[in-house]
């Protein structure tokens, strides 16, 4: 058997990439169903090739190969749904869309979760001026993850997230309209991923990518373009678990006056007493939102 990475995932078929360079198409066994083994892009597989390589995931293909086997995931995503990931790039628009905070909050919670390097990149910087870039940078300090400024249409900071990208598969993950195909257009020309336009009546974008898939990078690496989304809830996690996944509360770890203080209302909390220097206020105010929502729903379990 060969083996390979799922690179696309369409109407029950799945193009796998090897390091060869060939691509084949390829259905799954029905054992892998049977034994709920949802396959997504970036998982590695075992699978027998069809009799010549796939040109295109044409789901209407005659001869296509067989995946066998999937290869133990080192993590994975729930949304967007991927394998095998070194890099998270949560990427929100300055403008058109405006942006939300917030959501950027989840997607690094869910990074920190599966053990994913991090980044937030502002996008669509040719949007605003200096004076109110300078405004959203002052809201983010500190913050505990790298932040690049990027503009797939002036080309700023293209160069540093290329760098980056270079050498990871990463994932570019945000709502819909922030403008990540763009950039993936202007990092690696020829892609000619589908862009769309923002809603003059919902300001909200308009999804053009359609699945996930994983695109192989020239200067090495590859990333994996999703669909957009306003929504995601934090699966599988439990409220006292969650400040383990902000890595500025880190350094403050046993310092509070309770063993099991959660950093809400408690006395002498060593992160509620930081706030404002090295711990984020906007950052605070989100993990204690997650908090309660967490709460809420293990109170209906």
């Amino acid at each position: 058997m060969n083996q390979g990475t799922i690179i696309r995932a369409a109407g029950g078929f799945f193009t796998v990439y090897t390091v060869t360079g060939e691509s084949y198409l390829c259905r799954a066994r029905g054992n892998l169903k049977r034994d709920n083994q949802s396959l997504m892009v970036g998982d590695r597989v075992l699978f027998v090739p069809p009799l010549k390589p796939a040109l295109s995931a044409v789901a209407e293909a005659i001869d296509h190969g067989t995946i066998e086997e999937l290869i133990p995931r080192k993590n994975s995503l729930n949304r967007p749904n991927v394998a095998n990931v070194d890099q998270l790039a949560v990427v929100i628009s300055l403008k058109q869309p405006s942006y939300d905070w917030q959501l950027a909050s989840r997607l690094l919670v869910q990074a920190e979760k599966e053990g994913m390097e991090a980044l937030l990149c502002l996008n669509k910087a040719d949007l605003v001026e200096d004076d109110e870039l300078y405004e959203i940078e002052k809201q983010l300090n500190p913050f505990p993850y790298r932040v690049l400024i990027s503009s797939a249409h002036s080309g700023r900071g293209l160069d540093s997230l290329a760098e980056r990208l270079s050498g990871k598969c990463s994932v570019f993950a945000g709502p819909s309209g922030v403008g990540k195909s763009s950039l993936l257009n202007s990092l690696q020309p020829g892609l000619t991923l589908k862009t769309g336009a923002v809603s003059d009546k919902i300001k909200r974008g308009r999804h053009t990518t359609r699945q996930a898939e994983l695109l192989p990078l020239n200067f090495g690496g590859s990333v994996v373009d999703t669909p957009g989304f306003s929504r995601l809830e934090l699966a599988d996690l439990k409220p006292e678990n969650l400040a383990l996944l902000f890595p500025e509360f880190e350094a403050y770890s046993g310092r509070c006056a309770f063993r099991d203080c959660q950093h809400l209302t408690e006395p002498r909390c060593a992160i509620r007493q930081h706030l404002g220097d090295q711990i984020n206020p906007l950052r605070y105010g989100h993990y204690c939102y997650f908090m309660d929502e967490l709460s809420k729903r293990q109170e209906v379990y």
